[in-house]
């Protein structure tokens, strides 16, 4: 959608204009109408102008005085010049203003609409993929750190991965960590921070820790830090293949040997430079990516429970817990995935990580197991959650007994539970699909109720997003999808309706019946009544007689 805005101090060839560009179909417009420059610039700050369409000599703000001050807005703005008369010194100004063409009003509807449209070929070849694509990449390598750092907090929560989409955005996010290769963990933490530190300064601290860490580590290592809070750091830590495929390479528990105790030394030279205490767990093992999840967790509850002092610890991820049970744990943890799921409408994800979640719960012999409470609280928070942000607990509670959401003791067993939260789920998502089409439909409705109230008045698509609360563009696009046609075409197809029946049924003149659809000029009502119907107005009604 184009956006083209007329100007001019005669008002007949403001409307003459209007019209014409209002029943051109070649391309999608929206036409805006301004009667001097002031008036023009006014709208130009309220919206964006693809094509600014101004008379050179006007009273206040001239034409060329308008192109600067539109382009200072709008600096993809085209602007095509009219005047009444050749004027070269009008024309050269005009040019060396940035103007994209000069047009005479004696040459006709013809050379203007040519001209226009010159200016929406410049604006698609400016636009291509090619020039879009190209953006974006400075785009994506600016926000880089960021989109890295929360991929690997994805991975790290439990979403789940394969070999071939970890190779894909490794390379995209340029993570220099083999997809298919196990990795080494290492948690650090800053066991306290002098008083009055700000947080900038916190930052920069961080990444010191990480220069001292990888001046250590990085001549045997592939290193990705990720720092997750603002005293925590993580580094995953791979084997360099050059190291990993000679004969000398370290074997697993040597790998874990050399971590620790280079721990010690990185620790110290925290303390020596840097004046902090650090403390750090490293991972006892090399793991795949599948088991790197219940890893981080056991590494930061290690933390919290640590042995010793508490500050300055060294330890191995081998202390705490029994594997089975913290496998366990995991899963639990991964539950508020099931929240962004449901929220995001994604069914397939949602019923994949609640089936892995509740495999083996359900087959436990205890209903008030402390993981099976767990997972009932948690399931039970995130489905409350998104009833009432919706309002929709007493709508469900019509459809769907809800008494075994609020109560742990309405379920003879895990595998009921696990049932009825799968039902409750399925009767969510289907809610949500007809959610989405009655609210497209209702937008669909409060449009076209509007344009058959208003067929004389303002149709433009910026005043219809303004009656149905939607940016113009997004509106375009969603009436579209759903009618099949466009808002133009729907707009046209009224009017014509509408013209044609008074044309029928009333004894208004020709030019009345084009103003009651919003065509100021018989002119220019004629030529829109004969493109859409190959007969002028009156020959139609002669023919009903």
């Amino acid at each position: 959608m184009y956006r083209l805005l007329i100007v001019d101090d005669e008002p007949i060839i403001v409307e003459g204009l209007f019209d014409l560009f209002q029943a051109y179909g070649a391309f999608p417009l929206e036409v805006y109408r301004a009667y001097d420059g002031e008036e023009a610039y006014e709208i130009a700050r309220r919206m964006r102008i693809d094509i600014l369409l101004t008379d050179i000599e006007m009273p206040g703000l001239n034409g060329i005085e308008l192109n600067r001050s539109v382009h200072r807005l709008w600096p993809d703005c085209r602007t095509v010049f009219l005047s009444g008369y050749i004027d070269f010194g009008y024309v050269q100004a005009s040019l060396r203003g940035g103007a994209l063409d000069y047009v005479l009003k004696t040459e006709g509807d013809e050379a203007i609409i040519a001209v226009v449209e010159k200016a929406i070929h410049q604006i698609n070849e400016q636009l291509q993929v090619e020039q879009l694509i190209a953006n974006a990449e400075k785009q994506v390598s600016a926000a880089q750190p960021l989109l890295r750092k929360e991929y690997l907090l994805e991975l790290l929560s439990g979403e789940q991965s394969t070999e071939a989409s970890r190779r894909q955005q490794f390379a995209a996010l340029h993570i220099p960590l083999q997809a298919d290769q196990p990795v080494f963990l290492v948690a650090g933490r800053i066991d306290y921070w002098r008083n009055g530190i700000q947080q900038k300064d916190k930052t920069l601290y961080t990444y010191s820790v990480n220069n001292i860490f990888e001046e250590f580590v990085s001549h045997s290592y592939h290193i990705v830090h990720l720092p997750y809070a603002s005293d925590r750091m993580l580094w995953l830590v791979q084997l360099r293949r050059s190291n990993a495929d000679n004969g000398d390479a370290m074997d697993a528990g040597h790998a874990c040997r050399y971590l620790l105790e280079t721990m010690e030394s990185i620790q110290s030279a925290c303390a020596s430079y840097l004046s902090l205490s650090c403390s750090f767990v490293v991972s006892s093992q090399a793991y795949g990516w599948d088991a790197i999840p219940a890893r981080f967790e056991r590494i930061s509850l290690l933390f919290s429970r640590g042995l010793g002092l508490g500050n300055e610890m060294i330890l191995s991820d081998q202390h705490l817990l029994s594997g089975e049970s913290r496998q366990e744990r995991t899963k639990v943890k991964r539950i508020h995935l099931l929240g962004q799921y449901l929220e995001r409408k994604e069914p397939d994800k949602f019923y994949a990580l609640y089936d892995e979640i509740m495999h083996e719960t359900v087959d436990q012999p205890s209903v008030q197991s402390g993981a099976a409470l767990e997972i009932f609280y948690s399931l039970t928070a995130i489905f409350i959650a998104y009833l009432n942000e919706r309002d929709l607990l007493q709508r469900v509670s019509s459809e769907i007994n809800v008494n075994p959401l609020l109560s742990f003791q309405e379920h003879a067993s895990l595998r009921d539970m696990s049932a009825y939260f799968r039902k409750l789920a399925e009767k969510l998502f289907e809610q949500g699909k007809d959610e989405n089409a009655q609210i497209t439909n209702e937008v669909v409705r409060l449009v076209r109720s509007y344009i058959g109230d208003h067929l004389s008045k303002d149709l433009s698509l910026e005043r219809l997003a303004q009656v149905v609360h939607l940016a113009p563009f997004y509106l375009s696009r969603l009436y579209k999808q759903q009618t099949g046609q466009t808002i133009s075409d729907y707009i046209g197809e009224i009017k014509i309706a509408r013209a044609k029946q008074l044309l029928t049924h009333s004894a208004m003149k020709i030019h009345e019946v084009g103003s009651e659809i919003g065509y100021d000029t018989s002119s220019y009502f004629t030529r829109f009544f004969k493109n859409a119907t190959t007969f002028t107005p009156q020959e139609f009604r002669d023919m009903q007689k």
